[in-house]
């Protein structure tokens, strides 16, 4: 998987949907748009939108032996209820790793206090917001449960602000293509039967018909397992 992925994440700035079995090292494919983010824009943010507090918790750990330590040194951050991180803490940042509700909340402020920035502590903390060049959301599937109008509102607020931004730096496209929008977008999931219509949510261009049709789009069976996996079903005789 990480093979077929590579080229997409580390050569173009493309977003990308994913969906693969457990235990196929999506995490592995995530470091590697990490990398490509970092290479473009080395003052860049990432953002990890994780479903639960236990599995923030879990990549915060591993993040940060991995990419907190010698030769990177990067800052990783966890943000969830249980944490506080003043604004000078989050504006040095490299990866933040975060609850679906948690960012809502911090992400609605990003035009600053009464829409401009100013020196107040309210409009500083949220500058960082703008700074986003990376946003990956793991267990994206879940958009059809309870939690998922909080990633709906998260995606469609990224692209808003990344098109925002853009137009205000005035971003012109290269001959013959489409402008990259300045957030990349990066689901990981399971295996999925309509990725189409959330390949088409988070930009990928899934109606063309030319060579950069479907580009970012990965749907793996559950037979790619590493370990191949077998179902049995067992009935017993009983009352209902």
């Amino acid at each position: 998987i990480q093979t077929q992925l590579f080229h997409i994440l580390y050569h173009t700035d493309k977003p990308v949907l994913l969906g693969a079995p457990t235990g196929s090292g999506k995490t592995i494919v995530a470091e590697i748009a990490l990398l490509r983010m970092k290479k473009q824009n080395p003052k860049a943010k990432c953002v990890y939108i994780a479903p639960l507090k236990s599995l923030a918790r879990e990549r915060l750990k591993e993040w940060s032996k991995r990419l907190g330590a010698p030769p990177l040194n990067w800052k990783v951050l966890e943000l969830s209820g249980d944490t506080s991180h003043d604004s000078r803490a989050l504006n040095n940042s490299d990866v933040l790793i975060c609850t679906p509700e948690k960012w809502d909340l911090i992400s609605r402020g990003w035009r600053g206090v009464s829409g401009g920035f100013d020196s107040s502590s309210a409009s500083i903390g949220k500058r960082f917001v703008r700074e986003v060049g990376l946003l990956i959301i793991d267990e994206i599937h879940l958009l059809g449960e309870e939690r998922g109008a909080v990633l709906e509102a998260i995606v469609s607020r990224t692209r808003f602000i990344s098109r925002f931004v853009q137009a205000e730096n005035k971003v012109k496209a290269s001959k013959g293509g489409k402008v990259p929008e300045l957030t990349r977008i990066m689901g990981l999931s399971t295996a999925l039967a309509n990725p189409y219509d959330l390949a088409d949510w988070i930009g990928i261009d899934t109606e063309g018909f030319g060579v950069d049709a479907k580009q970012g789009l990965y749907n793996f069976r559950p037979s790619v397992r590493p370990v191949p996996m077998v179902v049995h079903i067992q009935g017993y005789p009983g009352r209902h």
